[in-house]
């Protein structure tokens, strides 16, 4: 089985040639042994940046980070942190709307694509959030009005750094075709236990949870899982596609 599509998998090759490819054990073709470079020269050669990019965005694209709808287009980006509908109800990412993260990362994330498209042809990865840089995790941290146990929960210490801040991390849902965001049972950042996959046998015994968001958040794992992401057990949006070891050695931090 290929990586994608046919003119997906060409599309692909051409834009990071000459990695190797490589068949992971789910037998999808995996990119393997990316080089930021393959891609950046490709970016500069094919498509210079528009002359109202954002510092933010020329920042993210001078870490070598690769915006993931340049080789996905299925992927659906909905950056909630570059809106005021988000915890802090107000403009965090200021002239972001672009998910960029780390070539490896963009790979996996194309793949869950692949795979959740595969089973569900009307179903799409939404991207909620992606890399953040480090200065950007204080502020939230600092705004936002919870106690440091709780918060704990659903927003990593700056100081102990975040996979957001190396881009090896995503925040995502499933959308359709119509624009409609699958039923989770909670919305993103939504700062309750009902939101977290460790609790999910006991709201589903009592009904706080439907068996449809339950079943929802299930196929969004399976696909994330598959493409070698694991889960978080407080989050159902939030999936990380290393450790932050392997990110901190691979992975520039994003400041």
């Amino acid at each position: 089985m290929w990586y994608t599509r046919p003119f997906k998998a060409v599309l692909l090759w051409l834009l990071l040639a000459p990695c190797w490819l490589a068949c992971n054990d789910q037998g999808a073709k995996q990119i393997t042994e990316l080089r930021p470079e393959d891609i950046s020269h490709r970016r500069k050669a094919s498509a210079p940046l528009p002359a109202d990019t954002s510092e933010l965005e020329r920042y993210l694209v001078s870490k070598q980070l690769v915006n993931v709808q340049e080789l996905e287009p299925d992927i659906r980006v909905n950056l909630l942190y570059a809106t005021d509908r988000n915890f802090l109800h107000k403009v965090i990412y200021k002239g972001l709307s672009r998910c960029y993260l780390p070539c490896q990362v963009a790979i996996k994330l194309c793949n869950a694509e692949y795979f959740l498209n595969q089973a569900n042809p009307q179903y799409h990865i939404v991207v909620f959030d992606a890399v953040r840089p480090l200065h950007i995790q204080q502020q939230m941290w600092d705004e936002l009005d919870m106690p440091a146990w709780k918060k704990i929960n659903y927003l990593a210490n700056p100081a102990d750094l975040s996979l957001h801040n190396y881009g090896a991390a995503v925040d995502v849902g499933i959308i359709l075709e119509t624009d409609s965001l699958l039923d989770m049972g909670t919305g993103f950042d939504s700062f309750n236990e009902l939101s977290q996959p460790k609790h999910e046998a006991r709201f589903l015994a009592d009904g706080s949870l439907s068996e449809e968001a339950y079943g929802n958040r299930l196929i969004l794992r399976r696909a994330m899982l598959r493409a070698g992401f694991s889960m978080m057990h407080t989050e159902w949006w939030h999936f990380n596609a290393t450790n932050k070891t392997t990110a901190a050695a691979r992975y520039g931090l994003i400041e």
